[in-house]
């Protein structure tokens, strides 16, 4: 991978450079206390100037990353033309220009077939890598779906289950009794009712813990559905419709496909948002802290800090049992992508946390230091254009006493 500081670059560095003598601490209040702080300036993963393979090649979601049996790791760019980097290590990655999946943009909408970003990867041997996808159904395509006819009240998000057999090389959807491979949708049908988006979107990556595999899984307000950060957990990644939701008392949610199952009860079968005071936005990755029994997550937000002043940028937040979290802290200054102001010429999204020197398949676990990923977007005008780049920041993560 070839490396380099540009004006961006530049910019973010001095952003933490105020961050490096504290970092920011994410206090668990059952007893863990975690300080996260960058040490170092933006380093360049993938210029998309440079190293797109087509214009759509851009990441579109947070960095994923896993490690093939054969040692070559495997970092997901995931547009709805999913690609990937490879290389022996995170520090030594190229361009694959080899598509990992494609949704078939099907305008049957009980498919579930139209447009998917690949949003988690897990595998346990490096050889079978489940996954789930951000996938959109676009009702403004399909004839008589959607009266309002355009893309964002006429967008349903959910989230489905993919496949590969051979090493995260390519992906298909998990069908499993020619039912498709839905994870989580709305229980209603079609809403047409509404301004914006609805539905579930955008998975964190998947972690282990006794047996289970959790993600989250963002959901906007409609109806019964809560706006927040949904939880979901299953013991059998090979079955979509096994995976089951926080309800704000254990894991008794389960999702339902409208399409085909019409006479359930619909509140029975939304999640209720966890710790939605901290929370504010979608979680974009979490990680297990190696040697510990914390989790560690990441996300962009703009909050008030502790004299009352709002801060923008990645915040971190740490939880021993995925249900209760604690206070944010800001790990660290940026402009996010909702705010696309004149004043900066780039804008973040999309974190992630990745440790190169993780011993899980799927680096799901985190020691004394590695790097925090985002996408960094090239404003033109104000505006967001295809120019996005994978950037990371280098970080440690320690017990702090403070």
């Amino acid at each position: 991978m070839r490396q380099r500081r540009t004006a961006g670059a530049c910019l973010l560095s001095v952003v933490i450079g105020g961050w490096l003598a504290s970092g920011a601490h994410a206090q668990d209040k059952a007893g863990g206390d975690l300080a996260v702080t960058p040490t170092g300036p933006v380093e360049t993963v993938f210029d998309w100037s440079r190293d797109a393979c087509v214009k759509t090649n851009v990441p579109d979601a947070s960095a994923r990353a896993f490690r093939r049996a054969d040692g070559e790791v495997r970092l997901v760019i995931s547009h709805n033309d999913n690609r990937a980097l490879a290389g022996r290590s995170l520090d030594a990655l190229k361009p694959d220009c080899a598509v990992l999946f494609e949704a078939g943009r099907s305008a049957e909408l009980a498919a579930f077939d139209d447009l998917s970003w690949i949003g988690a990867v897990y595998t346990r041997d490096g050889k079978r890598v489940d996954a789930l996808a951000h996938t959109e159904l676009r009702g403004d395509r399909t004839p008589g779906q959607c009266p309002a006819g355009k893309y964002s009240p006429c967008l349903l998000n959910t989230v489905t289950a993919l496949v590969s057999e051979d090493g995260g090389r390519s992906f298909q959807a998990e069908n499993r009794g020619g039912r498709p491979p839905v994870v989580a949708t709305l229980p209603y049908p079609f809403p047409t009712d509404r301004d914006g988006r609805v539905g579930y979107a955008n998975p964190t990556n998947i972690i282990e813990r006794d047996g289970w595999y959790y993600a989250f899984i963002f959901a906007d307000h409609y109806k019964a559905q809560r706006r927040g950060n949904c939880l979901i957990r299953t013991q059998n990644l090979a079955d979509p419709s096994s995976w089951r939701a926080w309800d704000g008392e254990g894991f008794g949610a389960s999702f339902i496909d409208p399409f085909r199952d019409s006479n359930a009860d619909p509140e029975a079968h939304v999640c209720a948002p966890v710790a939605p005071a901290t929370f504010g936005r979608m979680i974009g990755g979490m990680v297990k802290r190696r040697g510990g029994d914390e989790v560690l997550a990441v996300f962009g937000d703009r909050r008030k800090g502790e004299g009352g002043q709002v801060e923008e940028g990645i915040f971190a937040a740490t939880s021993r049992d995925l249900v209760k979290w604690s206070k944010p802290s800001l790990v660290m200054k940026a402009e996010l992508l909702w705010d696309k102001s004149c004043d900066e010429p780039h804008a973040y999204f999309y974190p992630s946390l990745i440790d190169p020197r993780a011993t899980t398949f799927s680096f799901e676990d985190f020691g004394d230091s590695g790097f925090l990923y985002l996408t960094r977007y090239q404003l033109k005008d104000c505006k967001v254009t295809w120019d996005r780049d994978l950037v990371r920041v280098p970080v440690t993560l320690k017990p702090s006493r403070s």
